[in-house]
C-alpha cells in the first residue's frame, strides 16, 4: 500500500511554499488508495508551540487533506535511541568532543588552503585514552554518521534519475551532546517503522535524501521512493523568506475569505505545462495524477492565479453553499434569482454586496434620459404579457430609428438599476421583467 507522510516542524504556520510537499504527499497517497501520515517533527522543544501544532491540523482540516495516522517525534525518543545502538554496535556512527567555535574554525583554514569545508573525521583517531581525559574535563561527545563517501543513485519520482556525491559532504551530526537527535536519525527511524513507501519533498532535501538512503540501508531497511518537487520563489524570482511566510500562510488565506478549492487548485496546477481547468479539478483531483508530469522549472508564487480560480470557485457555488461557508452573508438577505443574476460578475467575496446594491437599486451613479423613459412609458405601458429581450430590443427600434442599440442598452440599465455597472442589460431584464421595467420608469 503506498504511504506517504507530512513532517512539519511546529514552529510556525503553514503557507504556500511548504504545503506544496504536503499536497503532493496527500494527492499522491489518495490517488492510489494509500494512507496519509501527519508527523510532526517537534523534536526542538524551544520552538515548538501547541498554537502551530493546533493550526497545522486545523489548516489540513479545512484544506480537506485527512490524514490516517499522526505521530510526534517528541513521543519516540526511546524508539530512537534503540535504533541509534545498532548503528554504535556496527560502528557506524563516533563520537566528537569539537565545539561548535572550534569547528568554525577549521571551516575557515580548509577554504583559505582551498580545501572543502568539510568535517575531517579527526575524531576517528581520538585514543580511548585521549577519551578518557575529555570525558574527566566534564565534556560531553556529539555523534556523528559515517557516510560511505559513495555516489548515491535512485531514480527520482520528479526529477528522474538522481546522483549525489557524498565525498563531498560532512559526515552528520546524529546525536547532540545533550542527547537529543537531530532531523535525519528520528525520520529515517520514523519512516521505517510507519512503513513509508514514498516521500516527496523540495528539492533542497537533495543531500538529505542521499545520506538518508545510506541510514535506511545501515538500518537493513527497504529505501523508499522519493521524488523532490522545485522550490517556490516569490514572483520577482527571489527566494521564499521568513519575512513574507505569514503573508502566504494558509491562515492569511483563511481569514481572507478564501475558499479551499481555489487554494488546492492553485497547488495542483504548480509547475503543471497545461492549462488548468478548475471543473477538472474539483471533480478528477485524484485522476490521472502524475508526479513526473511536474516541471523542472522552479515556480514563482502567484497571487493573481489564486484570485481567478478563487473566482472560477465562487461562481461555481449555489446559494446554499455560499450561506453556509460565509455566515455574514445571510445578513444581505439574499435570495436565490439575485444570486443566480449576479454570480457571473462575482470576483471576490466583497462583490457580492456590491452586486446586491446595484440591483436593488440602493447604489445610484446616475439616471436615464427623460425622453427614454417616456418611450418606454408610451409603447409599454399596457403590456401584460412577458417579453423577450429581443422582443424589446425590436419593438424600440421599430418605434424610433434615432434610438441606437447603445443607447437602449445604456438607459435601460439606469432605469433598472440606476447604475452604470452590473450583470448585462439582457439578464437584468430578465431578471426584472418589462412590468418592473415600466414601473420603474414611471419613477425615475
Amino acid at each position: 500500500m503506498t504511504t506517504t507522510r507530512f513532517a512539519p516542524s511546529p514552529t510556525g504556520h503553514l503557507h504556500l511554499g511548504n504545503i506544496r510537499s504536503c499536497f503532493l504527499n496527500w494527492l499522491l497517497a489518495k490517488s492510489n488508495k494509500g494512507k496519509f501520515i501527519l508527523r510532526f517533527d517537534d523534536t526542538d522543544t524551544e520552538r515548538s508551540e501547541q498554537v502551530y501544532i493546533d493550526g497545522i491540523k486545523s489548516d489540513l482540516e479545512w484544506l480537506g487533506m485527512e490524514y490516517q495516522e499522526s505521530y510526534f517525534q517528541s513521543k519516540r525518543i526511546e524508539r530512537y535511541n534503540e535504533e541509534f545502538d545498532k548503528l554504535l554496535r556496527l560502528k557506524l556512527v563516533y563520537l566528537c568532543f569539537e565545539t561548535s567555535e572550534e569547528l568554525e574554525i577549521k571551516k575557515k583554514l580548509q577554504s583559505k588552503s582551498g580545501k572543502a569545508p568539510i568535517y575531517d573525521r579527526s575524531a576517528l583517531e581520538l585514543t580511548q585514552l585521549k577519551i578518557d581525559e575529555l570525558y574527566n574535563k566534564g565534556l560531553q561527545p556529539y555523534w556523528r554518521f559515517k557516510l560511505s563517501g559513495d555516489i548515491v543513485r535512485w531514480k527520482d519520482l520528479i526529477k528522474g534519475e538522481v546522483e549525489v556525491n557524498l565525498s563531498s559532504q560532512s559526515d552528520p551530526v546524529l546525536k547532540r551532546a545533550d542527547g537529543s537527535f537531530l532531523y535525519h536519525f528520528p525520520s529515517v527511524v520514523d519512516d521505517i517503522d510507519m512503513g513509508v513507501t514514498d516521500i516527496i519533498r523540495g528539492e533542497d532535501h537533495l543531500t538529505n535524501t542521499a545520506i538518508h538512503i545510506e541510514i535506511f540501508k545501515a538500518l537493513e531497511s527497504h529505501v523508499p521512493k522519493f521524488g523532490h518537487n522545485p522550490l517556490m520563489l516569490n514572483d520577482d524570482g527571489t527566494k521564499l523568506s521568513k519575512r513574507n511566510f505569514d503573508s502566504i500562510s494558509i491562515k492569511t488565506f483563511r481569514e481572507k475569505n478564501y475558499l479551499k478549492e481555489s487554494l488546492l487548485a492553485y497547488l495542483h496546477s504548480i509547475g503543471l505545462n497545461h492549462e488548468i481547468v478548475f471543473e477538472d479539478i474539483q471533480n478528477n483531483i485524484f485522476q490521472n495524477f502524475d508526479l513526473s508530469k511536474i516541471s523542472q522549472n522552479l515556480p514563482k508564487l502567484d497571487i493573481e492565479k489564486i484570485n481567478y480560480f478563487q473566482k472560477i470557485a465562487l461562481r461555481s457555488m449555489d446559494l446554499k453553499n455560499l450561506l453556509l461557508k460565509f455566515k455574514t452573508l445571510p445578513n444581505l438577505n439574499i435570495i436565490e434569482a439575485e444570486w443566480n443574476l449576479i454570480k457571473n460578475n462575482i470576483d471576490t467575496l466583497e462583490d457580492i454586496e456590491l452586486f446586491i446594491m446595484i440591483i436593488r437599486g440602493e447604489k445610484n451613479e446616475a439616471k436615464a434620459s427623460k425622453e427614454f423613459g417616456v418611450i418606454i412609458k408610451d409603447i409599454f405601458s399596457k403590456v401584460d404579457s412577458d417579453l423577450s429581450f429581443e422582443d424589446y430590443i425590436s419593438t424600440i427600434t421599430n418605434y424610433s430609428k434615432e434610438i441606437s442599440k447603445k443607447d437602449i442598452f445604456m438607459n435601460t440599465r439606469l432605469i433598472l438599476t440606476r447604475n452604470l455597472n452590473g450583470p448585462s442589460v439582457k439578464e437584468l431584464f430578465n431578471f426584472f421583467g418589462i412590468k418592473a421595467l415600466v414601473e420603474k420608469a414611471n419613477d425615475s
